[in-house]
């Protein structure tokens, strides 16, 4: 019995629990952007995933877009910041042209006004970011 307590104990302590709730991070992130229609074949897609696991891990990223997660991203893929944007905004255009408008509607709602069409780069980051943070509330990442 002593012995099983003992390899039980040490599987809590030397378990790495980080790479759990990164991991369950990534897959919630897989799943909005599934749910919202963006297409996982395209570049825009990753860039998504890693610009949102930024803002979420660095807030200052989401008020910097240009000067921090552009380049952020592009260092991660060996890209350049330019590629990210327009890769991150093809994404979105993709999403908003052929996603389920009641689960856009869902994350977005009253934040993106209709008659301007699709969020900014920004603005979509930002809202799945805080979304992410707040369901999240007790983990941290």
């Amino acid at each position: 019995m002593e012995f099983m307590l003992q390899k039980m104990r040490s599987f809590f302590v030397d378990y790495n629990w980080d790479d759990i709730t990164q991991n369950d991070l990534e897959l919630q992130i897989t799943k909005i952007l599934h749910q919202i229609g963006v297409p996982a074949h395209i570049k825009g897609y990753s860039y998504l995933r890693c610009a949102i696991i930024t803002a979420i891990n660095d807030a200052e990223a989401i008020g910097m877009v240009t000067k921090i997660l552009y380049p952020t991203v592009a260092r991660s893929y060996n890209t350049t910041a330019q590629r990210v944007e327009r890769a991150i905004r093809h994404a979105i255009e993709v999403a908003w042209e052929r996603g389920d408008m009641a689960i856009l509607d869902m994350f977005f709602g009253n934040t993106v006004q209709r008659f301007r069409g699709r969020p900014t780069n920004s603005e979509f980051i930002a809202m799945i970011a805080d979304y992410l943070k707040l369901k999240n509330r007790n983990i941290t990442f």
